[in-house]
């Protein structure tokens, strides 16, 4: 994933990627340690590609062999959460109203029990030790969302009970028109 941000001319991204496997792909965040992936598991990635300091953000959890119907179910509710913080991406709205979809969404498809409190932040040039900046999508977050603003969604669902995770993220810029979407990566759940 470096060599593709080198080779582009891009920097360093202001923290770590995150890389979770098996029980740690329902993390979301950085841990230390490696492990062999086994012949049926997942694999929570989330890196930026940062170019002078400004990042775009991605996140994917990809799954090792067959996928589990939990997984199927939950690739398809992200995709939908996803779709619906996109909608919301307006600018004279307040960022509470993408957490809001992001809620209406997952709640609806029995899946609340599994979803962050959060579902995304602003980005900007920034340097180690984070990409975040302070803006973030939560219950009642109250930054009025303006043209040229850069955001972070992430939808994450962490089933601990019976240890499924998955996740989709990308990065878009707030326009006069709405979400103007800055990742050239597919939704579509990858099988490896």
């Amino acid at each position: 994933m470096h060599e593709a941000i080198f080779s582009g001319g891009g920097d360093y991204p202001g923290n770590e990627f995150i890389i979770g496997s098996g029980e740690h792909a329902l993390l979301c965040r950085y841990q230390s340690g490696r492990r062999r992936l086994d012949a049926s598991d997942q694999l929570t990635l989330e890196w930026a590609g940062t170019y002078r300091h400004y990042h775009a953000a991605n996140m994917k959890t990809i799954v090792i062999g067959a996928p589990r119907p939990q997984h199927l179910a939950m690739q398809s509710a992200a995709e939908a959460a996803l779709a619906a913080c996109e909608a919301a991406l307006k600018p004279g709205r307040p960022m509470a109203e993408v957490f809001a979809a992001h809620a209406r969404v997952f709640d609806e498809a029995g899946m609340g029990a599994h979803r962050p409190n959060a579902c995304g932040y602003s980005l900007g040039p920034r340097f180690s030790p984070s990409w975040m900046e302070d803006q973030m999508f939560y219950e009642g977050a109250p930054t009025i969302m303006e043209p040229g603003m850069l955001f972070f969604l992430h939808m994450i669902l962490m089933d601990s009970e019976s240890g499924t995770a998955m996740t989709l993220g990308r990065t878009s810029r707030v326009t006069e028109a709405g979400a103007e979407v800055l990742s050239w990566m597919p939704l579509e759940m990858v099988v490896g």
